[in-house]
């Protein structure tokens, strides 16, 4: 604090140069108007009236109040003005002779000498105009009645006091415990009237008060024997010797009607009542400082105050000398009460006020309460007394506080509006006589087959897969009829300079790249959690004459609501399942398993520990979604052409993975998705159970489960409509999105323009924004590093394993060197062996296949950077070979929880037997 005045004090005289050596105060009343207004503008002060009266008065009050670096831009200000402002010069009066008038009015009163020497006196300062004969006659008559009052005191032997009360000393007796003593105590009688005392012979008022004294003495001789002998005994609080110690040490002259006991035996008696963190005792009264606490409006915090409580010290000392139970708390609740009451209305008001200034801001009572607190405790202290001058400081800081937001939100508002009609984001689509086509039904019904067959015999087309095993394959189709293609996935990109067709993955989608027909895939994962946006933004922005969407029946009505919205033609193309799916009466037991048969899990875990039972009587593929595309293939591949009789998978094959399987057996029917562990949906159980019984491998295709429990839930919702999928969908701005809310914000971090658009865009149609957890992860870190706006996007698009520190530190690396503009080269990892020997280690080889596809996506958006990609790519097939051998394995062993090294087969303990003793057997010797 006392820095801070330093600060302002040598502001304050600096600024005088330009007020010709006034303050400022006073010197800015001779600003002009418009560099008054120009100063305001300098502040950032805009709505304030051009009015100077107003302008004035409320820079003296930002001086007064405002914190060293405001004061600091007013000087500033002068400064760069270099005007100094000049004082007008005053006038000065010609003096007079005051002492010669004195002499000569007093001369014409009959005043005695000592009259005349107190009217020199108490004329001696004023100004000689303002001396009359008049006043001197008055200024007389009081002269000689103060004189009378003298002369009677000394007669009397006391004073009179202001009321004209005649105040005298006198010795009164104490008798009391069988001491006694004396006590001289100051006493007086009742007021005079001024007449009285001004006309009255002057023995008569001697005579009328001398008896009057006689009597108060008498008076008051009995009511201290009276007061003596109403003391109880024992007393409630004092011992005898602190009576008779309080009797004898009281002051003689006192207005209280009980004598005064010593402060710190007052203190005491009072801190056995009340825990009062401190007590001052003054003429009349007594305060009390307690430490309180009050629950504030809107929050969950208490707030420490201190409570001043004053107590009336006449009461309490009649309690204490009559022995009467005296308790502070009803005082100290009704005083609470009042007081927090009081600060309430305050701060209501207060916070009114603030509100009134952030209403575009929409904050919510709590949020705008805790806002004002960050000010009103600052401010405040220990204090709950909301000034008129604390209140205008905290608006102040308030909307000072607020300022930056309230242009964003307007910009926001702004950008709302322009981007409201989600549809016309893509302009391209909006340009074309589109047609939609929606190819809905079960698995196995040729739905998408349909769908391929018009693509192929288009001039142009697009088809935009789930999943890249499906973007390949779909590019390898096209190829293989002869038709000229090109395939786009996040991590691979085979470019034919004359295609006339794309395979893509759903989110690699060109929306500038126009065609005649687009095949959009699983259209109902447009209700997918992660990734719903995607088939969202292509269905609307797809810029092709006709959209072919294949997907299952529950779709139906989203699709069409979808259709109207785009104000686009709709066809509707039902399928029939080829050949019929039958579900088991009763639950398969491991051992009657037959070839042709895939076992559902929903977890590696269970995928693993399932292929090591089945491995016993079977060669065993696996399919699972942490293993690569490449993997996952070949795995399809083994068990396509017979060379493994058991397929063991999670949900990853019941999208577009064609396999001739006759059964599909459901190890459990419940899955965790990513949320909370819950049973399968009907749409889910339809989707895998659909992969039984391919047309033309397999007349009839069955579905079971390996236990009572599962096959009771599959038999529940088998035949169960799946639930219908309804608006509203999510969607999920681009990059061209993304850059227009960057300039309107003149926002630089990609996380809040995420934020924003997931929050706060409302649309006209059936939309919301999605929420991308993984992306808004990724921007995050992305954020910390200094790139535009264009280069964070693509990177938060990258594929990213979050939970993987792994992949993390090398997405971290990787960013690293982008912001350095330095070259970044592929580390082959060391690979142990020729195969992993334990779940733990064939996890993290998979890691180091995601950590390659990273690599590789990031190389075609950063080419002139990533220049492995030829060695990545190469060291990806020595990684998916080597997890293919992993996976041949019958069994994997177990490892060592501690250290992680290999255990014996069969192991009986999850720990290796030098741990064992490391950890156990020495700490038991100990």
């Amino acid at each position: 604090m006392a820095k801070k005045n330093k600060k302002n004090s040598k502001i304050n005289q600096r600024i005088r140069k330009y007020f010709d050596d006034d303050p400022f105060d006073v010197g800015i009343e001779r600003v002009d108007t418009k560099t008054l207004s120009e100063l305001f503008s300098a502040l950032g002060l805009y709505d304030i009236e051009p009015n100077k009266t107003l302008m004035v008065k409320t820079l003296r009050m930002i001086w007064s109040e405002a914190e060293s670096a405001m004061r600091r831009d007013i000087l500033e200000f002068f400064i760069n003005n270099a005007v100094v402002y000049k004082s007008p010069k005053v006038k000065t009066e010609p003096g007079f002779d005051r002492e010669e008038k004195i002499e000569a009015l007093i001369e014409e009163l009959d005043a005695t000498p000592m009259e005349a020497l107190r009217l020199r006196e108490a004329y001696s300062h004023v100004r000689s105009k303002k001396i009359t004969i008049t006043k001197m006659e008055s200024s007389l008559r009081h002269i000689r009645f103060e004189i009378r009052k003298e002369k009677l005191e000394r007669a009397l032997d006391g004073r009179f006091d202001i009321d004209d009360s005649f105040e005298f000393n006198a010795s009164f007796t104490y008798e009391l415990y069988g001491d006694s003593f004396h006590k001289i105590l100051t006493v007086k009688t009742k007021p005079y009237r001024y007449e009285y005392l001004q006309e009255a012979a002057f023995e008569e008022i001697v005579a009328k008060i001398t008896a009057d004294k006689l009597q108060i003495i008498q008076d008051k001789q009995e009511q201290i024997e009276n007061f003596l002998s109403a003391l109880k005994y024992p007393h409630a609080y004092l011992t005898t010797r602190q009576i008779l110690d309080a009797l004898r040490a009281s002051p003689p002259k006192s207005d209280l009607a009980y004598p005064l006991i010593p402060q710190k035996l007052l203190k005491e008696i009072i801190r056995q009542k009340i825990d009062a963190q401190g007590v001052e005792l003054h003429e009349e009264e007594i305060l009390l400082r307690l430490e309180e606490h009050v629950m504030l409006p809107y929050s969950e915090k208490s707030f420490a105050y201190t409570l001043e409580l004053h107590v009336a010290l006449e009461d309490v000392l009649q309690k204490i000398w009559n022995s009467k139970r005296f308790d502070f708390d009803g005082v100290v609740e009704e005083a609470k009460k009042e007081h927090e009451a009081a600060f309430f209305a305050s701060l209501e008001a207060l916070v009114s006020e603030c509100g009134e200034y952030a209403t575009l801001l929409h904050l919510t009572q709590e949020g705008l309460y805790g806002r004002v607190y960050e000010f009103v405790f600052d401010l405040l202290s220990k204090s709950l007394v909301l000034t008129p001058k604390i209140a205008r400081k905290i608006v102040r800081r308030f909307r000072y506080s607020i300022h930056d937001e309230l242009i964003k939100k307007q910009r926001q508002e702004l950008l709302a509006r322009t981007i409201r009609d989600f549809k016309n984001l893509f302009p391209v689509a909006r340009s074309m006589q589109r047609k939609l086509i929606l190819h809905i039904g079960p698995t196995n019904s040729g739905k998408t087959y349909t769908a391929m067959q018009t693509l192929k015999n288009a001039d142009t087309g697009y088809y935009l897969a789930p999943l890249r095993l499906l973007a390949l394959e779909g590019y390898e189709n096209l190829v293989n009829e002869g038709i000229e293609a090109s395939l786009i996935t996040g991590e691979e990109q085979i470019i034919d300079e004359e295609a006339t067709h794309i395979s893509s993955t759903i989110e690699m989608m060109n929306y500038d790249v126009d065609v005649d027909v687009c095949v959009i895939d699983e259209v109902q994962m447009i209700d997918e959690r992660e990734r719903g946006w995607a088939w969202a933004n292509a269905i609307i922005g797809a810029p092709a004459k006709e959209i072919i969407m294949t997907g299952s029946a529950n779709v139906k009505d989203a699709i069409i609501a979808l259709a109207e919205y785009l104000g686009e033609e709709l066809e509707i193309i039902e399928f029939e399942r080829k050949n019929p799916l039958e579900l088991l009466p009763h639950a398969k037991s491991p051992k009657d398993v037959e070839a042709g048969t895939a076992i559902i899990a929903f977890s590696r875990r269970d995928v693993l520990r399932l292929k090591q039972n089945f491995s016993k009587d079977f060669e065993v593929s696996v399919v699972y979604g942490n293993l690569s595309p490449e993997v996952r293939r070949e795995e399809a591949r083994r068990f396509r052409e017979g060379q493994t009789q058991i397929l063991v998978a999670t949900d990853a094959i019941a999208m577009g993975m064609n396999l001739p399987i006759k059964t599909v057996l459901f190890s459990k029917a419940e899955k965790f998705d990513g949320i909370s562990q819950r049973k399968l949906f009907p749409s889910e159980i339809h989707q895998i159970a659909g992969r039984a019984g391919r047309y033309g491998l397999h007349e009839n295709g069955y579905v079971g489960a390996l236990s009572e429990e599962a096959l009771k839930i599959v038999r529940k919702n088998f035949q169960k409509p799946a639930k219908e999928i309804a608006i509203p969908f999510k969607v999920m701005a681009n990059l061209e999105h993304i850059k227009l809310v960057s300039n309107i914000l003149e926002e630089k971090s990609l996380e809040k323009i995420l934020e924003f658009f997931i929050e706060n865009m409302v649309f006209d149609g059936p939309f919301y924004a999605a929420s991308l957890d993984d992306m808004l992860e990724a921007a995050k870190i992305v954020d910390s590093y200094d790139l535009d706006i264009a280069t964070k996007y693509h990177l938060s698009c990258a594929p990213l394993t979050l939970k993987s520190p792994y992949i993390v530190a090398a997405f971290e690396s990787y960013v690293n060197a982008i912001e350095k503009k330095e070259p970044v080269f592929y580390h082959a990892p060391q690979l142990s062996g020729s195969c992993a020997h334990t779940a733990e280690e064939l996890l993290q080889v998979e890691d180091m296949v995601k950590e390659i596809s990273l690599y590789l996506w990031l190389s075609y958006r950063f080419d002139e950077y990533f220049v492995d990609e030829q060695k990545a790519r190469q060291y990806r097939g020595v990684i998916n070979r080597y997890i293919e051998a992993s996976l041949q394995q019958a069994q994997f062993a177990q490892s060592c929880k501690i250290c992680s090294k290999v255990l014996p087969q069969n192991s009986r303990y999850k720990i290796c037997q030098s741990c064992f003793k490391k950890n156990y057997v020495h700490k038991r010797r100990r």
